[in-house]
Order: C-alpha cells, then structure tokens, then sequence
C-alpha cells in the first residue's frame, strides 16, 4: 500500500491572483465572520481536499484559533488532533468487468457501460466468483420487523439488494436503513459482494446514462490504527449496480419478472430468493494510504456538577480540492466558500464568544475532515472518541447555510426528535427569527451530514441550516438556495466572490452560539423524545422526554 507523504513539493503550484480586498463589514462580528471565510476559502488553500496540504493548512489555522482562545487540545495524545488514516481505492486496470453466467445466456458487463463498479479494498488483480441470491430491499431491523435476510443462505454468494427501502417507512428512517443495513447485513450473513438493482423509482429519478458517470471513481474507507478497514460492511470485497436489462435477464433465469418485482416494491417488502448463474468480477486496484486530521478543542465548563458532560458543535472544514484535468488558465480550485467555511466560521465564532464566557457544560468544538468523503471524519471521531463518549450529551452540526439572503427563518433537522428542537426555537425566538419544519422531508436530510454518525451513537442531535423565508415574508431565501445549489454547489464558483450578506452571516452566528450557551447551561441534558425511531434504536436505556402534545 502507498503512503501519501506531505510536503510543499507535492502539489503543483498555483498562481494565484490579487486578492480583492473588499470594504470590511462594520460590525465587529460580521468582519470576524468574513474574514475567517476569506482565509478558508483562498485559494492558496487549493480546496481544503482531503489529505491535500490546503487542509493541512486549514487544520493548523483552526488549532491555532483555539489555542489563542485558551481551549484545550481534545485531539490525540494532547494535540489539537486526531489523525484519521483512510485508504483510497483506484482501479489499477484499463477495463473492469463483472460476467453473469446464467447457463443459457452470458453476459459480459463493463464498468462504466453496463455497470457501475466500486474499487477493492485490496491493492492488486482480482478474480471473484460466487453464485447469487435475491435478499428484497436487503434491510434488517427488529423494531420495525423487517428481515429481508430470513431463510436465506447467502455465505460465500453475492446478496442482490433493491436500491433504496420501501417508500410506506419514514423517509429519514428508510435513508438510514439504506444507507447503513443493506452492508451490515450482509457481512454479518457471510456474503462477498452487495449487488444493487435500481427500482423504477431510482430509474426515473436518474438515468442509467447519468447514473453510470459515477463508475471508476476513486472510494474512500476507514482504517483502523493498525490500518484495518473500519466501517458499515466494510469487509465485503465487491460493491456495484447492474443495468436495468442485466437484472432482467438475471431474474428471467430463475423463473422471475423483474419488472413485477419492482411493481410489488413499491408497496412494501418483497420476499427474497435463490438465482441461478454465477457472477465473475475481474479487476486491479491501486491503493493509497491518506492521513487528516480532525480539529478537537475543549471548553471545560464552569459548574462542578455538569462540567463532566459535553455539547459538541460539529462543522466540516474539508471539501472537494483541485479540479482533475482543468485546461490551463482554467479556475480549478473548489474554494468552498459556502461549503463549508462559512459553517467553520460559524464554529469559530461561537468557540470566540464561548471562550469569553464560558458555559456550565464543557464544549468541544469539532472541525471534522472527510465529510465530502461520506462523513468519514465524524464517524471515525463517534466510534474511536477521544473523549469518553458518555461524557457527550448533544451534538449540534453546522454544514453550508446559505448566507447570500437575509434569512427569517430555521430549519433544524432532528429538533422534533429530541429536546434540542425547543432550545432552538427559543434561540431563534430571540433573534426574531422562526423555527420551520422540513422544507423537504423527502430528501431524509438528517442522515446527510456530520452530526448523523453521533445520532448512530445515541446522542441527541440537529443539523442546523438557513431557512427559506426572508425578514420581510418572502421567500427569495428559497430562490438564493436554489440559485447556489443549482449554480454554485461543488462548482469552482463558490467562493468569496458570491453575494453574501455579512450581517446575516453575524445573526446567524449569534444564533448559533445561543444555542450552545442555552444547551449548556440547561438544568437537564438534552433528551430523545419517548417513541423517536432513532432515540429507541440507539439510546434504548437512555431517559426519554414527552414530546409536546404527545399523551402519557
């Protein structure tokens, strides 16, 4: 395996431009905010790309920031940091191709073309062969009395999964079951591989021909400190999806329609069983080790009683790095003004304000690497803490609010879940702002970001973004999150440049910070609300609240 070493030397040079020095904001806080997303943003910082020497830079600039503010290291063995190792994966071969032998019929699928396959995560030429079995959905989960895996003996055999989960479960409880269950499941069962096959719903979401520009891109796991692979599934050896006349073909040779499959997938479960034929994958991979850091810095709190536990305000300090193949004179360098140095910002400011009146619960303040990954810095932090992991109480997570509007609103993905959501209405409250529902419940926002991985551990916690309503009743916030997500999301163009409004930038700040001191100062710990999905899947001990309007 590869180590990637760091030096000056390792990355190109990159001309950079005069920097335009805008008029600084006239509050205080609104200038400190700007200028924190200014650094961030530069591009001498080349992009903040995991394991690249911008976010090295990044990294050093946030530990610095804590150690003037007084903090205390909260990373590995006193540092400001906790090193993540992680191994990328590139296919080492011009051409990878997965053979279904159906006994009849032969079909030869080439990556890219017909099918979308992962790299190994094992550096070398791979030949893997193993017979199939259809598990549904591929999901397991007890409390929901689902276990698509029953009656099946998929040891040694690839395990065929529809994408997604049933569409009459919760949507951020089918994202999770998903996204986590589907590899979990089928490792713990002995299968080699997970074989996706797209429902007519994700058929007509995306097109196959869309779809498939996903394929031979690089994929990143977590290592152990002794460099094991650590994460949902991670010891299956092949992870791909097959088109649509592939699935066909491979259900018709045991006697099945898939298209009728996938007509009784959309009211519920669908009872697996045995295929016929066996599938051949063929491929080499490159692998490379990287190492990042996340940031950690403690705020020890004030009261005797309630210092032992922990509020974690989280927010990602990567993002996606340099352009591959940019022509010369290209703009090349995802800056990520928005995503996410304005949440790191907002991170900063609050550890400032914090620090000068510190709460009764200790902070920690959490600058994750490898969010652009799949959250892969905050989930290394939640299963390998370096703080005592009871010790946390609540994570409140901020990634890209939309600073370009003078927003009249919040959102909070997971308040209704838990505590937290009253703390943050009275926190918007007092900067005459509103608390609204999810804008787009379909979308399972709240397992999309980094305070998810600490939901998995039992904690308490909410996502934080801007609203769509303005402070004048409109909805031009709704028009300028569209306008960026549409124009500016992982595109080069979000940078210092777009329009923001600094001093939303500040009252966004503030709020935040308000809603730390208010956890924090808080009588009570924050608590899952009686009969929440997540509460009862992962804190099932743990005191449960009565929600409001919710009877005994």
């Amino acid at each position: 395996m590869n180590k990637r070493i760091f030096t000056l030397a390792a990355l190109p040079l990159i001309a950079a431009a005069a920097p335009a020095f805008a008029q600084a904001p006239a509050d205080p806080l609104a200038a400190s905010f700007r200028a924190h997303v200014a650094f961030l943003a530069d591009d001498l910082l080349e992009g903040r790309g995991l394991g690249s020497r911008g976010h090295e830079i990044a990294a050093n600039y946030v530990a610095q920031h804590f150690a003037r503010l007084g903090l205390q290291p909260a990373g590995d063995a006193g540092t400001w940091y906790q090193r993540v190792n992680f191994a990328e994966s590139r296919f080492a071969s011009e051409r990878e191709t997965a053979v279904l032998d159906l006994g009849s019929q032969r079909l030869t699928l080439e990556n890219g073309v017909s099918l979308i396959l992962a790299p190994g995560p094992v550096a070398g030429t791979e030949e893997i062969s193993g017979g199939l079995v259809f598990a549904g959905y591929g999901l397991q989960d007890a409390s929901q009395g689902i276990n698509d895996f029953a009656g099946l003996d998929v040891r040694g055999k690839y395990v065929v999964v529809l994408s997604g989960a049933p569409d009459n479960l919760n949507s951020e409880v089918a994202a999770h079951l998903a996204r986590t269950s589907k590899a979990i499941a089928a490792q713990a069962a002995g299968a080699i591989g997970l074989i996706n096959v797209r429902t007519q719903k994700e058929a007509d979401r995306l097109p196959w021909d869309k779809s498939v520009r996903s394929a031979r891109l690089p994929r990143r796991i977590l290592l152990t400190a002794d460099g094991q692979p650590l994460g949902d599934g991670a010891g299956l050896k092949v992870r791909a999806t097959i088109e649509d006349a592939a699935a066909t073909a491979l259900f018709a040779a045991a006697g099945q329609d898939f298209a009728a499959i996938r007509a009784a997938a959309k009211l519920g479960a669908v009872k697996g069983f045995a295929l016929n034929g066996n599938l051949t994958v063929r491929r080499a991979t490159g692998v490379e080790r990287i190492t990042s850091p996340n940031v950690l810095g403690l705020l020890p709190g004030t009261d005797p009683k309630l210092a032992a536990e922990i509020v974690v305000i989280s927010a990602h300090l990567d993002h996606v790095g340099i352009k591959a193949g940019a022509k010369p004179g290209e703009d090349a360098i995802y800056n990520g003004a928005m995503d996410n140095a304005s949440g790191s910002a907002t991170l900063l400011e609050a550890a400032t304000a914090l620090a000068k009146a510190p709460p009764k619960r200790s902070v920690l303040f959490l600058a994750a690497t490898a969010e652009e990954s799949g959250l892969l810095g905050a989930d290394y932090f939640a299963r390998q803490p370096t703080v005592e992991a009871r010790r946390i109480v609540a994570d409140v997570n901020i990634d890209m609010p939309i600073l370009t509007c003078d927003f009249g609103d919040v959102v909070a993905f997971g308040g209704d879940r838990s505590t937290i959501g009253t703390v943050v209405a009275a926190a918007a409250k007092a900067e005459k702002l509103g608390l609204s529902p999810d804008p787009q419940p379909e979308e399972a926002v709240f397992t999309r970001s980094d305070h998810y991985p600490f939901v998995r551990k039992g904690v308490p916690s909410v996502f934080l973004k801007t609203g769509w309503t303005d402070t004048k009743g409109g909805m031009t916030c709704k028009d300028a999150e569209r306008n960026f997500r549409l124009n500016n999301y992982h595109e080069v163009s979000d940078q210092l440049s777009l329009p923001f409004d600094w001093t939303a930038a500040a009252k966004w700040s503030r709020l935040n910070t308000n809603i730390i001191r208010l956890i924090a100062n808080a009588k009570s710990a924050p608590q899952w609300y009686a009969g929440d999905y997540f509460g009862t899947a992962f804190a099932p001990t743990a005191a449960k609240a009565r929600k409001p309007g919710q009877g005994r």
